[in-house]
């Protein structure tokens, strides 16, 4: 990994959430974790043990990852996170080279400091799409203003994901000296392969889904998602036809919206056509099964299942 000339040998991830935990953000974060292990970069995650089960410290895909303890939930917990993300980078700044922080929350204000303080180079990813990105919702709030103002001092590298939320910055002029960089997500094209007619055959039965149109849908489901609204379009168009068509609808993932949409599915006697299959980590079976891929969200910034799915044929 380079820094402009300068081999990187050494990084700090640093999110807030993160394995076993798989969002679009916290896959993107492991899977770059592991290709940069794999590239002989010393790679450390530093993350929340969001459950008490979870070790403090584990090393998988060839890096390690380091769980700070929680205190309470909501903002106390988010503010002693970054309280201890601080201390991590500030008191450990000799084991890093670069800082990559994952989403712009209250941990990359923390970052920022540390970095600023102690010399380290820091990266801070932006989320989202057009009107539901960090930027615009931070805006909203006092303290999203002030985070931003905070950035505009310490002038971090902002990795920035989608194409129209970049072209958006760059015509500020709040946002003239940031530092902007177009970026995008990666996607395993060795393991995300279109497959062949036997193979497919093969996911579609072991789902249980033979000869059906299947539609797929991968990823947290959350209001943004509208992946409710979806269910109730797929529910007016049964209500519509005396012939129920032969379809599949396959809901792959886990959110706040999850209890909705399955009391949706019930409400509207979709069991049969409807299947919410709750996270999981092995998704390639699903990719290779399905037939269309959808991806109804209000706004994204560059979707790691839309990805998976366009590679995956």
């Amino acid at each position: 990994m380079r820094d402009g000339k300068e081999k990187i040998s050494s990084v700090l991830m640093l999110s807030q959430t993160f394995y076993p935990a798989l969002g679009g953000s916290e896959k993107q974060a492991f899977e770059l974790s592991r290709s940069l292990a794999a590239r002989g970069v010393k790679v450390t995650v530093y993350t929340r043990r969001l459950t008490p089960g979870l070790p403090a410290y584990e090393e998988t895909g060839g890096f390690r990852v380091l769980r700070a303890s929680r205190l309470g939930s909501g903002l106390v917990d988010s503010a002693w996170f970054m309280l201890k993300a601080f201390f991590h980078i500030f008191l450990n700044a000799g084991e890093y080279q670069l800082v990559h922080v994952h989403l712009a929350s209250s941990p990359a204000v923390a970052a920022a400091l540390a970095c600023r303080l102690r010399g380290l180079r820091l990266l801070v990813k932006l989320g989202g799409g057009r009107g539901v990105d960090e930027v615009t919702l931070s805006t909203r709030t006092v303290a999203g203003r002030m985070k931003l103002a905070f950035f505009a001092w310490a002038k971090p590298r902002l990795l920035v994901m989608n194409k129209e939320v970049y072209d958006w910055l760059r015509s500020e002029p709040a946002f003239k000296d940031a530092r902007l960089v177009p970026f995008r997500n990666g996607v395993d094209t060795g393991r995300y392969t279109p497959p062949l007619y036997a193979e497919k055959m093969k996911e579609k039965q072991a789902l249980g889904i033979e000869g059906v149109m299947t539609f797929l849908f991968v990823g947290r489901l959350s209001p943004e998602k509208r992946v409710r609204e979806f269910v109730e379009a797929v529910a007016e168009i049964f209500a519509e036809r005396r012939d129920r068509p032969a379809m599949q609808l396959l809901i792959v993932g886990s959110g706040p919206e999850e209890a909705a949409i399955r009391g949706e599915v019930k409400a509207a006697g979709l069991e049969d056509a409807v299947r919410l299959e709750g996270r999981r980590d092995e998704l390639l079976p699903y990719y290779r099964a399905a037939d269309v891929f959808i991806l109804p969200s209000e706004s994204e910034g560059l979707s790691n299942s839309m990805l998976e799915a366009m590679s995956s044929g």
